[in-house]
């Protein structure tokens, strides 16, 4: 023992014996590093150098004093290339130590147990720490400086915890942790600025491609030192300790950050693309975090400053950019050009969860509005089919992919010194961190109807000037760069898709939104499409003033009046009616309440009306509207032909039943048709459906119940029919539509959902309005419903040749998730994913596997 106090005496007397340690043994892998130690005698490591000289080194004293050492080189020299390869190759040894610490009794007792070694450590990180953020010379050290602070920073898990939770109360508890995340933030913004110089200087492919393997390294090592700082900010207490830092928040450290990274470009390297989407990610990951701090608002602190807000708009500006391209399918046309794909973070989630915060708040809401809801408008004028297989279904599989990047210091600090050569470092890898497809794209959906929510919602109090700016914002946007042919095409695509996402977004009440998020998006729609359709009848009147007819002939053939938005939507297909679609383009059919519709009323505010899916044709004439709009330039004319009904579709209010809610009430009522009258049944049923629903009280269900059989007896009184059977009444559309009358609360209204005994069943030429019983083709039953249509064409398909009918399903054996016999684009995969896309159950089905079922009299 007294030997090795000797030894340590003397060679803590000589220095030089450190350097000789540092420079012969950080070169040793960890195993050949294990054996020395292993075969110390007396704890003194023996080793012969590249000169073959004998060294030596007592265990103890390389582990005590090394950290000092590094301290001191920091101090002593100045910054070169010759520094940095010194203190890398320094840390790089450190590491292996502190990786060996756990089976080695020596090791563990100074390196894990003695505080002292510990306090070292820190003062040695935080110095190193302070100066890379200072550095300031050339990008050719980029590679040495971006390895040496992520090799820094990840030695903290090595000798404190890997786990965040762990370390963040340590970290909080030292007394110089403000100057240690200044530094960190400072000295990662480093990095990205020296990646941005690279980029710039190496814009031919020649050049790019002889330096594109020291390129992605740098990127990696910048990634793991951003993905440490990340980690940190998702801890709660160190968040709200971030914001009070004043020189990241206040002066704008971060978000100069957040800023740079913001600017990288997208490239068709499929490496760099995936680690630039991930970095972005990443940054707006930890803006995102420090939103979340409720103590101080990071959004007040850093708008409280010129600078600070001037750098918030101009990162915003570039998150909206970044939407643009993500929604213009930019991206994945970069990634197609590669064969091998890499995660690439969840970029467009948090950037629209960004958008998501700040147009919730009072510093950035106008900003958001003026410059977002050009994206919004691009959204929404998506081709429907487009829209829906977006945002309004689950099925979709989502285009990103989290990931945590699996960061080895000892083995990236040895590929940079040239200890290791390319061929012996592994390709990065990633802990992938999956989002369920369905929860990704319920995120999604949710996110963009709360922004929508969040730039409709107006407090006086708060943004006197804001009001109406939304809607505004959305129509200048609306009108931009349309031609005046395009109008009125693009507002039934904006309406139609609205309505789509209103009724999808029901389904996602409570787990994604709330009620308020619902309502103020259904406001928007109150608020917008009595505008855009007064716009879209604008521009159908400039249409016929312009084929050169003189107002005399226009007058004879076109009708244009002062109808309500209702009958306008009607004219314009805006309802989504099917039999004037086109079969490439299937569109949206609600349900009568979900889908609404908005009718003006003689005070300025509109309310919500549910428009019903085709109005009956009436004995005094049928409402035919027939457009053709051929280009100008070959002069055709524009015709339009159109004979208006005399009677106007009444108005009504919004249902209180959803149509879950109406299906199982329906079902109820053919078991016991005079519920209204049992006030027990009222009362259990009520609660049974606001489990479902909107709460209903017994009264509501009451008068729903009594308003039915009145409509019921109407409706057979107009068709000269009795009431037969009690409630047990079909009833067929004349011009071969749905069977829906207007006045009816549902298209389910009259459909028994369970089998009826002794009713016979018999094969017979299909019609529309046909109640039916769907079989497979073992003839089981799995379901019920009516034909919706059985002749022409229907979403590509001709059902004459294919021997198909359209039929909507009322009641469902299976599961909804089940896959379809003949899917198409309309229906989607299964019976949920048509509902999900048309509102109702709506699907293809061999007309030989369906079987009338005829009512008991």
């Amino acid at each position: 023992m007294r030997a090795g106090k000797e030894e340590m005496s003397s060679t803590t007397l000589q220095p030089i014996d450190l350097v000789s340690a540092v420079k012969d043994l950080h070169i040793l892998s960890t195993l050949e590093l294990s054996k020395l130690i292993r075969d110390a005698d007396n704890d003194i490591i023996q080793w012969t150098d590249s000169n073959e000289s004998s060294k030596q080194i007592n265990l103890e004293t390389l582990v005590r004093y090394l950290p000092w050492h590094l301290i001191a080189k920091l101090l002593e020299s100045k910054q070169d290339e010759e520094l940095l390869r010194y203190l890398l190759g320094g840390i790089r040894l450190l590491h292996a130590l502190y990786d060996l610490a756990t089976r080695n009794t020596k090791l563990e007792q100074v390196l894990l147990e003695d505080m002292k070694i510990s306090e070292q450590m820190f003062d040695l990180i935080f110095f190193m720490i302070l100066v890379l953020s200072g550095f300031r010379q050339e990008s050719q050290l980029a590679a040495l400086h971006s390895a040496l602070l992520a090799c820094s920073l990840n030695l903290i898990t090595a000798f404190v915890s890997s786990q965040w939770n762990e370390l963040e109360p340590v970290l909080l508890a030292h007394p110089k942790v403000d100057t240690f995340v200044f530094g960190s933030f400072a000295a990662v913004h480093r990095d990205i600025q020296f990646i941005l110089v690279r980029l710039s200087v190496q814009n031919d492919k020649t050049s790019m491609q002889s330096n594109l393997a020291e390129v992605n390294r740098i990127c990696q090592h910048t990634e793991a030192s951003l993905q440490f700082l990340q980690s940190l900010c998702q801890q709660k207490l160190f968040r709200e300790r971030l914001v009070t830092n004043k020189d990241l928040c206040e002066e704008g450290g971060i978000l100069l950050l957040a800023n740079d990274i913001m600017k990288l470009p997208f490239c068709e390297d499929s490496y760099l693309m995936a680690v630039f989407s991930r970095l972005k990610s990443k940054v707006l990951s930890i803006l995102l975090n420090l939103c979340e701090v409720e103590s101080v608002s990071f959004l007040d602190v850093a708008a409280s400053t010129t600078k600070g807000l001037n750098l918030a708009k101009s990162t915003i500006s570039k998150v909206i950019e970044l939407l643009k391209v993500i929604f213009r399918g930019d991206l994945n046309t970069l990634a197609s050009f590669s064969d091998k794909t890499y995660p690439r973070g969840l970029l467009q989630l948090n950037a629209m969860r960004l958008t998501d915060v700040l147009s919730d708040d009072s510093n950035f809401r106008s900003y958001i509005t003026l410059n977002f809801t050009e994206v919004l408008t691009t959204i929404f004028l998506q081709p429907h089919v487009d829209f829906l297989s977006s945002w309004c279904s689950s099925g979709s599989r989502p285009a990103e992919e989290d990931a945590t990047l699996d960061y080895d210091s000892f083995t990236a600090s040895g590929w940079v010194l040239g200890v290791l050569t390319s061929s012996d470092v592994p390709e990065s890898t990633f802990n992938p961190s999956r989002v369920p497809r369905t929860s990704y794209a319920f995120q999604k959906t949710s996110l963009l109807v709360k922004v929508v929510a969040n730039l409709t919602c107006f407090i006086p109090d708060i943004c006197r000037e804001e009001k109406d700016l939304f809607l505004n914002t959305f129509m200048q946007c609306f009108q931009k760069d349309l031609s005046s042919n395009s109008r009125t095409e693009k507002a039934a695509i904006v309406i139609q898709n609205l309505r789509s996402l209103s009724m999808y977004a029901e389904s996602l009440i409570p787990g994604f939104l709330n009620n308020d998020d619902v309502e103020l998006f259904r406001s928007f729609i109150e608020q917008l499409e009595p505008i855009i359709m007064q716009e879209s009848d604008n521009n159908r009147v400039t249409e016929v003033h312009s084929t050169g007819q003189n107002s005399s002939n226009a007058g004879r053939n076109t009708v244009i009046s002062d109808n309500s938005p209702v009958e306008e939507a009607n004219q314009l297909n805006l309802t989504g009616n099917e039999d004037q679609r086109t079969d490439l383009a299937p569109t949206f059919t609600p349900v009568p309440n979900p889908a609404p519709t908005l009718t003006p009323v003689p005070n300025p505010a509109p309310t919500l009306t549910p428009v019903p899916r085709a109005v009956k044709a009436t004995e005094e004439g049928a409402q035919n509207v027939e457009t053709t709009i051929s280009d100008a330039n070959t002069a055709h004319q524009i015709f339009v032909n159109v004979q208006s009904e005399e009677k106007q579709v009444k108005k009504r209010k919004r249902n209180i039943l959803n149509h879950m809610q109406i299906t199982m009430i329906e079902q109820a009522l053919q078991i016991e048709p005079e519920m209204q009258r049992n006030a027990a049944s009222i009362q259990l049923w009520s609660e049974k459906l606001s489990l479902h629903g909107s709460e209903i009280t017994p009264s509501q269900l009451k008068n729903w119940v009594n308003n039915r059989k009145a409509k019921l007896a109407r409706v057979a009184a107009k068709d000269n029919q009795g009431p037969s059977g009690g409630d047990n009444i079909t009833f067929t559309d004349k011009q071969g539509g749905s069977g829906t009358d207007p006045d009816l609360e549902s298209a389910d209204e009259f459909f028994d959902p369970t089998p009826s005994t002794g009713q016979p069943t018999q094969l017979v030429k299909h019609e529309p309005g046909q109640f039916v019983v769907l079989t497979d083709g073992k003839g089981d039953e799995i379901g019920k419903g009516f034909v919706h249509q059985a002749s022409g064409s229907w979403s590509g398909a001709n059902l004459d040749e294919s021997g198909l009918c359209v039929v909507d399903i009322t009641y469902l054996k299976v599961d909804k998730w089940t896959s379809l016999p003949h899917p198409c684009h309309a229906t989607g995969t299964s019976y949920g994913h048509s509902e999900q896309i048309i509102g109702v159950k709506r699907v293809l089905w061999d007309s030989s596997k369906l079987v009338v079922q005829q009512r008991a009299g």
